[in-house]
């Protein structure tokens, strides 16, 4: 496959904040508290029985939706010749990087444990095939977990600290929700440099999803 030669602007100025650009800088946070390891994945969980309803049918096709979605961009990603030497490649890896720690950071929050990160980027990068199977796992977990959680447990407030050391208070289902819609927009930032690399990209969209479930019923 011909490489495709791209230029990402990054303001030069602001060194610090060149973790992802496209004609922009997008800048993740770095900074924030030390907090205790990720601990067992399901102990702080409120299960549902079977007699019990359980998640809304739209958060649990959201998060079902988001974990096809992530298969297909890896997929595409799979597809691109010498990825890691391609122009755009270090910026799509820190992108993915930072959508995998925020989801991890949620998780955590989830279960009600500590979950270890300083910032929301990792210092050392995996490689993208070491991504792919971290977004595979964590996207099982989250579509498990979702379809499993009882009403009031989704619905039950908490205080949510982030890694600047500001507390919010969310829901079980607002976390979800915002794990969903924050890895969709850094999705964007992906797409769109491939989009301007010249990069094999898939249609994601809910549509194209609906299509594949009727299909593979």
């Amino acid at each position: 496959m011909a490489r495709v030669r791209c230029v990402i602007a990054v303001r030069s100025e602001e060194p610090a904040r060149r973790d992802l650009a496209l004609g922009s800088a997008v800048a993740f946070k770095r900074t924030g508290r030390s907090l205790a390891t990720l601990g067992d994945m399901t102990s702080h969980l409120s299960i549902a029985s079977d007699h019990e309803t359980v998640a809304p049918t739209y958060l649990h096709t959201l998060v079902t939706h988001l974990a096809w979605a992530n298969r297909q961009l890896f997929a595409a990603l799979g597809d691109v010749d010498s990825f890691e030497s391609q122009h755009g490649a270090g910026l799509i890896v820190r992108a993915l990087d930072h959508i995998h720690v925020v989801r991890q950071i949620f998780q955590a929050h989830l279960q009600g444990v500590s979950h270890g990160h300083e910032s929301t980027q990792r210092a050392v990068l995996p490689s993208l095939g070491e991504l792919d199977r971290e977004f595979e796992s964590l996207d099982r977990w989250y579509v498990d977990t979702t379809a499993s959680l009882r009403p009031a447990e989704l619905a039950r407030p908490r205080d949510v600290r982030f890694t600047d050391g500001k507390t919010v208070t969310m829901t079980a289902a607002t976390m979800i929700l915002h794990v969903v819609t924050h890895t969709i927009h850094h999705r964007g930032n992906v797409d769109a440099i491939m989009y301007q690399c010249g990069m094999p990209r898939r249609r994601d969209g809910i549509p194209e999803f609906l299509v594949s479930r009727a299909s593979a019923s």
